[in-house]
């Protein structure tokens, strides 16, 4: 009897050694597998810092091309501006110059092209004298 259960203890024994030595075994690998997860993470991290680097790198240009861009627009407006303003100044005076050359009086070219009197009568004096 004594002998029964020195047999089935030492069964137990061995069972339960087998069954640590799975456990460890099977501990190993994970380990073996959280390393290898870590080792890719960290690679994947660095893939992501690296993009993140060349994204700002070509943000910052994108972004220095477009001010680049938006000066020349504003200049490209005041030098609009100022030819409307030129063609604006010199309009009114050629449209009077021609209407006097076709014998309109300075009442007519007061009203028609929004000329002071004093102007009118200085471009029909001018334009009678030559």
């Amino acid at each position: 009897m004594i002998m029964t259960l020195l047999i089935v203890l030492s069964t137990m024994a061995v069972a339960a050694l087998a069954f640590q030595g799975y456990l460890l075994h099977h501990a190993r690998l994970s380990v073996v597998e959280l390393k290898d997860d870590g080792r890719d993470l960290r690679e994947r991290l660095q893939q992501l810092e690296q993009e993140i680097g060349a994204l700002c790198s070509a943000s910052m240009g994108a972004g220095e091309h477009v001010v680049r861009l938006e000066q020349q627009v504003q200049r490209i407006v005041e030098r609009q501006n100022q030819l409307d303003m030129r063609v604006n100044v010199e309009r009114p005076y050629s449209q009077a110059s021609q209407l006097v050359d076709r014998g309109a009086n300075i009442e007519e070219l007061v009203e028609t092209c929004g000329l002071t009197r004093g102007e009118a009568e200085l471009l029909v004096m001018m334009q009678r004298a030559s």
